[in-house]
Formats: structure tokens, C-alpha cells, sequence
């Protein structure tokens, strides 16, 4: 396994995302009104986080690994927390506007829905009823593929790693 002489690249895409997050959940908690603004960090968010995503899942499927999968590992689970953050908050902005979102109040309503979308669960109980709604949880269903399939394949990856070191001791 290779590994990069800049290990820092792979945390860039989690940095950015966490600095779009900052200003999204301020403008959240503020109540002030800037859909231009929080329409372009949502997209630079989602953007960094795909990019880190896709970066992982190209650097996998290819064996140019940049990183040791502790580090891979370490990353994917901040980004898919820095994902349900991201989505969580813009279905909070969503459900502000009338008819958009039934069933969604709270904080803890956004993160469980924005889980069971990512789950691919979907339990009915709150429901994307307008255009804009629907439009931000199509986005999260493209978007789960890209992480899920990130994510199984660095697990896989990680059991093949993990196979292949207990090989080599047991020889």
C-alpha cells in the first residue's frame, strides 16, 4: 500500500464541509432569510463532500491508495456525519416554507428523516410534499448511492486488508 508524502489532501473535502456547515446551521439558528446564500453552501457542501467520496471510491476501485484505511476509514465516518448535518439543516430551511415537508418540527425530526432517507427506510411519517422538498431528497437519494457504495467498498477493502495481514502472520 502506498502512501502520499501530503496526507493532509484527504481531509479537505471534511474541512470544507464542515466550514460551509458553520455558516448554514448560523443562518439556520438566526432565522435570517438568505435562500441565494444558503443555496450555494448547500451545493459547495455537497459538492466537497462528493468529491471526497468519489476521490476515495476512484483511489479504491484503482489501488492507488493515498491513504492507510484507518485514515480512509477515519475520513468516511466524519463525512457521513457532516452528510446528515448538511441534509438535516436544509430540511430544516425547507420545512420553513409552507407545505414543503408534513411532520417535520425539530431538529431530532430533520436528523430521523434525513437518516431514514439515507437509510433507504422511508417510514412514511414525515413526507416531502412540495416540488422544492422533493427536489432536496432526490438530491439525497443520488447522493446515498455515491456514499454507500464508498463506504462498502472501503469496508471491503478494510476485510481484505485485515484477511490478507492475518495471512501473513499465521505463514
Amino acid at each position: 500500500m502506498s502512501h502520499s508524502k501530503h496526507p493532509v489532501r484527504i481531509y479537505i473535502a471534511p474541512v470544507i464541509a464542515a466550514v460551509v456547515l458553520v455558516p448554514l446551521i448560523a443562518i439556520w439558528a438566526t432565522d435570517v432569510a438568505l435562500p441565494l446564500a444558503q443555496v450555494a453552501l448547500f451545493l459547495v457542501g455537497l459538492g466537497a463532500l462528493a468529491a471526497g467520496f468519489f476521490s476515495m471510491l476512484v483511489h479504491d476501485v484503482r489501488r492507488t491508495y493515498r491513504n492507510t484505511i484507518h485514515e480512509r476509514m477515519v475520513v468516511i465516518g466524519i463525512m457521513v456525519l457532516e452528510t446528515v448535518a448538511l441534509f438535516a439543516v436544509t430540511y430544516l430551511q425547507v420545512s420553513q416554507v409552507p407545505d414543503e415537508i408534513a411532520g417535520l418540527r425539530t431538529v431530532l425530526d430533520a436528523v430521523y428523516f434525513t437518516m431514514t432517507t439515507l437509510m433507504t427506510i422511508g417510514y412514511g411519517d414525515i413526507a416531502a410534499q412540495g416540488q422544492l422538498a422533493r427536489a432536496v431528497v432526490l438530491t439525497q437519494m443520488f447522493f446515498t448511492v455515491l456514499l454507500l457504495t464508498s463506504s462498502v467498498r472501503l469496508l471491503s477493502s478494510l476485510v481484505k486488508v485485515t484477511a490478507q495481514d492475518a495471512g501473513r502472520r499465521d505463514a
